[in-house]
């Protein structure tokens, strides 16, 4: 019985094998460059799948985070700008208080040039923060800067133009803070 199992295991062995041989070598006899050794079995083509499917989740990932931190970057620098604008609405009035004072005084005085010199300390600070003042005398109506208080036919000033500034108005980094109040021909 050994003897017969023996004797059947070689005839497969030798099926197994000249089955293997027939993949390597063609029908003309020569050796087929894709043969056994080349071929990844489906457990390494599996793996090597997985493997890139990681690959591609990390670089997305990483492209993910690349983009967070950018959009987190932009988004302090704003803050960061606009951070003192509530502040900055606030002493607005003051400044237009000091604006009023000095309106029709002696510049002489040294009373009004201590004033003048106090005006001209907080304006350099707001400036510093990025307040600016928006023009409005003679210059072209704008609604993206100038709110019409009021309309008047006035023959020395063209149609559309700015007569008169009833209240100033500022840009924060570019950002209206407060239109200007003003008087606009017709």
């Amino acid at each position: 019985m050994d003897n017969e199992k023996k004797h059947d295991e070689n005839v497969e062995n030798t099926e197994e094998l000249e089955e293997i041989e027939a993949e390597i070598v063609d029908e003309d006899g020569e050796v087929n460059e894709a043969s056994g050794e080349d071929e990844e079995t489906p457990k390494e083509v599996e793996e090597e799948l997985i493997e890139n499917e990681y690959k591609d989740k990390y670089q997305r990932l990483l492209a993910e985070f690349s983009n967070y931190k950018k959009r987190e970057e932009k988004a302090r620098i704003e803050f960061k700008k606009f951070a003192s604008s509530k502040l900055i609405e606030e002493l607005l009035p003051v400044l237009d208080n000091f604006d009023r004072a000095l309106k029709d005084t002696d510049k002489n005085d040294s009373f009004v040039k201590g004033i003048v010199m106090t005006r001209d300390s907080l304006w350099k600070v707001l400036e510093k923060e990025g307040l600016a003042e928006i023009e409005s005398d003679n210059v072209e109506f704008d609604p993206n800067f100038h709110h019409a208080f009021q309309t008047e036919e006035n023959e020395n000033f063209k149609s559309n133009y700015i007569i008169e500034t009833y209240q100033k108005g500022y840009t924060l980094n570019d950002k209206v803070l407060r239109p200007s109040m003003v008087k606009v021909a017709k």
